[in-house]
């Protein structure tokens, strides 16, 4: 059962890759990073807008300043959260595009003679659990008279 015959028909039939199509992909990518950059940025400036206004109308104001650094704190601390979160996914998706493109580079890499797993011996089979059941039971042999 050798299917490197079957690789290679399978292979002829996958559709090519355009290269301008690669080339928008990338230019695409691109721009969606340096949006996302910017409106990171102008989020951080508005966070820091926030807390500068708790601070100053609520902290050092004197109006209510225990509420002024709770509120603080859960600005800053839902930022940093959100930060996490977005760095987490970028960081995973980027794991799967570095697993898929090194996925088809190993399995080529890997040349299996799969006519020489069929002549590897097999192994005794599992017994069973119902085979040794009957060994435990002690009974009198009783000799049928006719």
């Amino acid at each position: 059962m050798n299917l490197e015959q079957v690789s290679a028909a399978l292979g002829e039939q996958l559709p090519e890759r355009d290269v301008n199509i690669e080339r928008s992909e990338a230019r695409l990518e691109a721009f969606g990073n340096i949006a996302f950059i910017g409106f990171g940025i102008v989020l951080l400036a508005g966070v820091i807008g926030i807390i500068y206004t708790i601070v100053t109308k609520m902290i050092l104001s004197g109006t209510q300043p225990l509420a002024g650094v709770i509120l603080a704190n859960f600005v800053a601390f839902a930022a940093l959260t959100l930060a996490y979160v977005v760095l987490k996914e970028d960081l995973n998706e980027r794991k799967k595009k570095m697993r898929a493109a090194s996925a088809p580079a190993s399995e080529s890499n890997v040349d299996i003679d799969t006519n020489k797993l069929l002549q590897d011996p097999i192994e005794e089979p599992v017994p069973s659990v119902v085979e040794d059941t009957t060994d435990l039971l002690h009974a009198d042999s009783r000799k049928r008279r006719f």
